[in-house]
């Protein structure tokens, strides 16, 4: 799927041609020798249309209703290396009508942004969108490096960020791929955020009411410090997640990290609480050192979760697939609820290889728990959280014990040592063979992993045939 985005950025901005009444296409480098210089003689509407090649420059849109165009991720940079500040700047109430696609945005270095704990620190490294609304879209936003977002900072911004890559930015503090803060409300949709690091937010950090809503996008071997490899929420800021994958995100250097795809904190400096939406994600292959493998719901924070799959996620401490952390004194609990969703194949080297609670009290409803794996509660355990609501739930082949500590049996819940044999096709382990096992086998596809239907230790072609060949319920 990466591959296929990546090739589609290369291509999208020269299958474009455009045909604005009224406006001008300023050239550059044929008629204007940089990119700010066309944008500086430019008025609403223009469209400027870069060549490919390499600018070394800063480019700010200067408030103007503006297209700027470059022939492809592929062939078209603008890099900071050298300079100073971020390499594309709104700061002066830009809207969606500012548009900047097709190109590559490189090694910038961000310019100073009030972080709510830390002070002005450089934030922005590729892009930095101040109180303004634009569109970027088809871009690859990489190598930038500052404090909080080397790849991208939106301070109480809401721009449109569409089919673009977030590839190796480094953040010092928050935010590798994308720092929002202040109320910023990106919409980010088909963007891939791969192998950015951070110490808190590997792939994207929405803190200080920020509510991004981040839609069929994928984060992939993003590196975290502290918390939240994929994303980190925190300080009342509750994006909405859905189609989203999280694969083989790393948390390490702190033995309480937590959460390797998505860590939620709601207590603490800046406060809380935290209410995230996340529908249609898949949660695979993320690692911490300690609570809350797959996701980290900590202390105020009342994620609600929907038809998700968690899956071969792995923790040092609590939780493989999810944990849910809070304190009785002060008291805050961190009320989760998970409905339909699927834990499969998750470890903890503490308590509760698929689900673990602890002063909380969530909802756990609906879901298939099997073949988790830790010492206390395979399946799930409850520690001070008996006031947790189970329900519906498939609890086999989890070892060792299905469950652990005390909670609210609201029924229909099964409880099985052997989960019987396996149906042909459903790689998700969901009791059904349908959408989200095709879409496994894609984000497995060529390699070697849950998603090889047929078990010939490749996954290809012939996994998707055998699904839908088995389509339906088992």
């Amino acid at each position: 799927m990466a591959s296929i985005r990546k090739w589609f950025i290369g291509v999208a901005a020269t299958q474009l041609a455009y045909s604005v009444a009224g406006a001008d296409v300023l050239h550059v480098p044929s008629v204007y020798s940089t990119i700010q210089s066309a944008i500086d003689v430019s008025v609403n509407g223009d469209v400027v249309q870069v060549a490919s090649g390499s600018y070394g420059e800063n480019i700010d849109f200067l408030g103007k209703a503006i297209t700027v165009i470059g022939a492809g991720a592929g062939t078209t940079e603008i890099t900071g290396a050298d300079l100073e500040g971020s390499v594309v700047r709104f700061a002066n109430g830009e809207g969606l009508d500012s548009v900047l696609e097709g190109f590559s945005i490189r090694e910038g270095r961000g310019e100073l942004v009030a972080d709510p704990v830390f002070g002005y620190q450089s934030c922005g490294g590729g892009v930095i969108v101040l109180q303004s609304d634009p569109s970027i879209r088809f871009c690859v936003i990489e190598s930038n490096a500052c404090w909080g977002g080397a790849g991208m900072c939106n301070v109480g911004a809401s721009p449109d960020v569409i089919g673009c890559t977030f590839h190796g930015n480094v953040s010092e503090g928050n935010g590798g791929g994308m720092y929002n803060l202040d109320a910023a409300k990106p919409h980010i949709e088909d963007c891939l955020f791969e192998a950015n690091s951070a110490s808190w937010g590997g792939g994207m950090t929405n803190t200080v009411g920020s509510d991004a809503k981040v839609i069929n996008c994928t984060f992939s071997g993003n590196l975290v410090g502290n918390v939240g490899g994929g994303i980190y929420n925190r300080s009342y800021s509750s994006p909405t997640v859905s189609g989203c994958s999280f694969l083989n995100n790393i948390q390490s250097g702190n033995p309480f990290g937590s959460g390797g795809g998505m860590c939620t904190y709601g207590s603490g400096n800046g406060g809380g609480p935290c209410f995230p939406i996340v529908t249609d994600c898949l949660f695979k292959g993320n690692v911490v050192s300690g609570d809350g493998g797959g996701m980290s719901n900590a202390y105020g924070s009342h994620t609600i979760v929907t038809n998700c799959t968690f899956r071969s996620n792995v923790c040092g401490r609590d939780g493989g697939g999810m944990a849910c952390v809070g304190s009785h004194d002060p008291d805050v609990p961190s009320n989760a609820t998970i409905e339909s969703c699927v834990f499969k194949l998750n470890e903890a080297d503490g308590r509760g290889g698929g689900f673990f609670a602890r002063a909380s009290e969530p909802m756990l409803l609906d879901s298939v728990l099997r073949e988790n794996m830790a010492p206390v509660g395979g399946g799930a355990a409850f520690f001070e959280s008996e006031a947790t609501f189970v329900a519906g739930n498939t609890f086999c082949g989890n070892a060792v014990a299905g469950v652990w500590g005390k909670f609210v049996d609201g029924g229909d819940n099964v409880f099985a040592d052997d989960c019987g044999d396996d149906c042909v096709g459903d790689v998700t382990g969901d009791g059904q063979v349908g959408v989200d096992d095709v879409l496994l086998v894609l984000s497995d596809f060529g390699g070697a992993g849950a998603g090889d239907a047929n078990g010939d230790g490749v996954v290809d072609v012939n996994d998707i045939l055998l699904i839908i060949g088995a389509w339906g319920g088992c």
